[in-house]
This record gives C-alpha cells, sequence and structure tokens, in this order.
C-alpha cells in the first residue's frame, strides 16, 4: 500500500577517482572520474523506508546535476506519494517543465539528468512499500499501464 508525504529530499554528489588510472577512458573521454548524483527520497511514515535514485555522470558535471536536483525538489517535497505515483506523467512533465529551468535542457541534458535520478527514488521507495524489489516492481506494471501514458517514460518488462 503506497501512503505518505514526501518529507525529505536529498542529494549528494558521489565520485569515484577512475581517470588515476585511465579507467573508463576512451577517445572522448579521456579523464572521466564516474559519478553519480545520488538522491534519497523519505516520508513521513515512520517505517523506515527510503527510496535510492542515481544518475551517472562523469564528474564535474555531477555538480550541476545536484544543483538542478535541489532546483526541482520542491515539485516532489511535501507532496502525497500515492498521489505522485498515480500520475507519475504528471509528476515527469512538472520536472521536466519548470518555467525557470527547461531552458537549459527539457528534453536531454542536466534537467532530464537530474528528473531521472528523482523518479528513480520514487519508484524504489514505491517498490519498497509494495514489499517488491525496485526491479521486479518495473516488472510488474501492466504494458496497458505503460500505453495508457501513465508513465511518461519506457518500462522494460524482462
Amino acid at each position: 500500500m503506497v501512503h505518505g508525504r514526501i518529507s525529505r529530499l536529498s542529494v549528494r554528489d558521489v565520485r569515484f577517482p577512475t581517470s588515476l588510472g585511465g579507467h573508463g577512458s576512451d577517445a572522448m573521454h579521456t579523464d572521466p572520474d564516474y559519478s553519480a548524483a545520488y538522491v534519497v527520497i523519505e516520508t513521513d511514515v515512520d517505517d523506515g523506508l527510503k527510496g535510492y535514485g542515481i544518475t551517472f555522470t562523469l564528474g564535474k558535471g555531477t555538480e550541476v546535476v545536484v544543483c538542478a536536483v535541489n532546483a526541482l525538489a520542491h515539485h516532489v517535497l511535501h507532496k502525497d506519494l500515492k498521489e505522485i505515483v498515480g500520475d507519475f506523467r504528471g509528476l515527469y512533465r512538472q520536472l521536466t517543465s519548470d518555467g525557470q529551468l527547461r531552458w537549459i535542457g527539457p528534453e536531454k541534458g542536466v534537467v532530464h539528468l537530474a528528473t531521472a535520478a528523482i523518479l528513480n527514488a520514487l519508484w524504489d521507495l514505491w517498490a519498497k512499500q509494495e514489499g517488491k524489489k525496485y526491479c521486479r516492481k518495473v516488472k510488474l506494471v501492466k504494458k496497458k499501464e505503460v500505453s495508457s501514458e501513465k508513465f511518461p517514460f519506457p518500462v522494460f518488462h524482462f
């Protein structure tokens, strides 16, 4: 059962110094530091559950994604999780159409990376509240729900 209001959203810049050994480098990315914007979402329900979401980046750009997550947090904070789950498309549109941020990448770029980390954390929290693993929850979403445009992004069936 999905319940609770989003009471906390935190984001961290997590980096791994892969550039020191040239790990993961290629012709275009000669000094990548594998990194992620790591989002944690909590509700006001006293169940100890948290949702975790990440967006992969390559170093310094993570700082920008972290700022974007923080700038988008007001779209999620104090919202009812059940309402969010009932209209993921609506939340996706809010996040990617924020009037003051959409100019830096509503179709791609930093806004999409920040949105992905937030949505991943929400999916994870939803799955945990229903007693499922995230990957299992994604698998259980019915194809008709996806075609009904409830979800604005591809849902993969394993």
